[in-house]
C-alpha cells in the first residue's frame, strides 16, 4: 500500500506533497551559489506552521544536489553552536582526515584526539576559523542553519562569530528561521547591527492554484473538488498538510464537512492556541475586536468599526494592524479590511476567550 504523503510532524514533508516556494528557493540558492554573494546570510520569519523549516529543508537538499562543494550543518538554536558545528565538520569522514592531515588538535575542547606535533587549540571562535580556513583551500563550502532562533546570548554569540567569518571571506553561509518578533528583536539588538542589513524574507501563506493542483493529482480528484479543499486551508502550510493527511486516511469513512471539525480541533491543540499565549495583552484585545466586527459571513473586519470598538486613535489600531500582519496571524491587503490569514482562527479565539473568563 502506497504510503500516505501528508507529513503532519513540524518541518517534514515528503517530496510528492512539497509545494515550491519558487521565488524563495530561488533567491536563496542562486546566492549562495554565486562566486560572490550578496549576503550569506538568510532569515526565514513567519507564524508556526507556515512552512519555515520545510524550505530550509528544501534549500539544504536541494543547493548541493549536483555538486560536492557543500558541506551542510543543520544545529539547534539550544546548542553550544560552534562547539556544535565544530563537532559535525571533524565527524565528517572527508573534513576530519584533512584537519587531521593539517595537524590541527582541537582535544583541548574535547573534540577529536591529540594530535602529536599539531596546534593546540583552545578557543571555539578559533577552531571553527581553522577548519573554513582549511575548507576554503579545498574550495568547499560550509552551509549551517539554525532553526527557532531567539535572541538569546547564546544565538548572539554564534551570529558575531560568523560575522568575523564573513568578513574574512570565509566559505560559510547561514539560514536561520523563526517567529517574526523573535527574529525582529534579533535583529535589533544593539550589538547584532549587521543582521539589520541581512534579508529576511517573510513566508506567507502558499499558493492556493498549488494546494489544488497537488490535491487533485494525489488524490486523483476534480479539480473543482480539490479547489474546494484548497480554500479551507488558506494556503496555510500546516493545514494543507492537516486536511491531506486526514483526507488520505479517512475519505472513505468522513464526509468534509466531518473533516474539517477535525482539522480546527487538531489546529486548535498543536498550534493556535500557543499562538494565542504569545501574544500581547493589546494584540489580545485587537484580536477580539476583530472578531465583534467581522462581516461577510465572518470573512472580513472593517477597520474603521474597530477604532471604534477599541476607542483607540486610527493611528494607534493601525500600528496594532501592522505588528500582527507582520507576525502573520491577519492579512490587511484589502484597503479598509482586515481578515485572519489563519483558517479557523478566529473561532479559536471565541473559544480560548471563554476559557479565560
Amino acid at each position: 500500500m502506497k504510503n500516505n504523503p501528508f507529513l503532519t510532524s513540524f518541518g517534514n514533508a515528503s517530496d510528492e506533497a512539497y509545494i515550491n516556494r519558487y521565488s524563495e528557493e530561488d533567491i536563496i540558492i542562486d546566492d549562495f551559489n554565486r562566486e560572490l554573494s550578496s549576503s550569506q546570510v538568510y532569515m526565514l520569519a513567519g507564524v508556526r506552521g507556515i512552512g519555515k523549516t520545510a524550505l530550509t529543508t528544501y534549500i539544504t537538499e536541494n543547493i548541493a544536489k549536483d555538486s560536492k562543494e557543500w558541506k551542510v550543518v543543520n544545529l539547534s538554536s539550544q546548542s553550544n553552536l560552534l562547539k556544535t558545528l565544530a563537532a559535525n565538520l571533524q565527524a565528517d569522514p572527508i573534513l576530519g582526515k584533512v584537519f587531521i592531515e593539517k595537524k590541527l588538535d582541537f582535544s583541548l575542547l574535547g573534540i577529536g584526539v591529540s594530535i602529536e606535533g599539531g596546534t593546540k587549540i583552545s578557543d571555539e571562535e578559533v577552531m571553527i576559523r581553522q577548519m573554513l580556513k582549511v575548507m576554503k583551500g579545498i574550495r568547499k563550502k560550509l552551509l549551517v542553519t539554525v532553526d527557532e532562533v531567539s535572541n538569546t546570548e547564546n544565538i548572539r554569540k554564534f551570529t558575531s562569530s560568523f560575522q568575523l567569518y564573513t568578513r574574512e571571506r570565509l566559505p560559510i553561509y547561514l539560514i536561520m528561521t523563526g517567529l517574526y518578533k523573535d527574529i525582529k528583536s534579533l535583529q535589533t539588538h544593539k550589538n547584532m547591527t549587521f543582521l539589520k542589513r541581512a534579508p529576511r524574507i517573510n513566508l506567507g501563506p502558499l499558493d492556493l492554484n498549488m494546494i489544488a493542483k497537488r490535491y487533485a493529482s494525489i488524490f486523483d480528484i476534480s479539480f473543482e473538488d480539490a479547489a474546494k479543499m484548497a480554500k479551507i486551508t488558506k494556503g496555510y502550510s500546516y493545514a494543507y498538510s492537516l486536511l491531506g493527511n486526514i483526507y488520505w486516511e479517512k475519505r472513505d469513512a468522513l464526509s468534509l464537512d466531518d473533516m474539517i471539525i477535525q482539522l480546527k480541533d487538531i489546529l486548535e491543540d498543536r498550534v493556535y492556541s500557543q499562538v494565542w499565549d504569545e501574544l500581547t495583552g493589546v494584540e489580545k484585545e485587537f484580536i477580539k475586536a476583530m472578531n465583534n466586527c467581522m462581516e461577510d459571513n465572518n470573512q472580513k473586519a472593517k477597520v474603521g468599526d474597530m477604532v471604534n470598538i477599541l476607542q483607540k486613535a486610527p493611528a494607534q489600531v493601525n500600528e496594532y494592524k501592522g505588528r500582527l500582519v507582520e507576525t502573520g496571524i491577519i492579512d490587511g491587503s484589502e484597503r479598509g479590511y482586515i481578515k485572519y490569514s489563519l483558517p479557523f482562527f478566529g473561532e479559536t479565539v471565541d473559544r480560548l476567550t471563554i476559557i479565560e473568563m
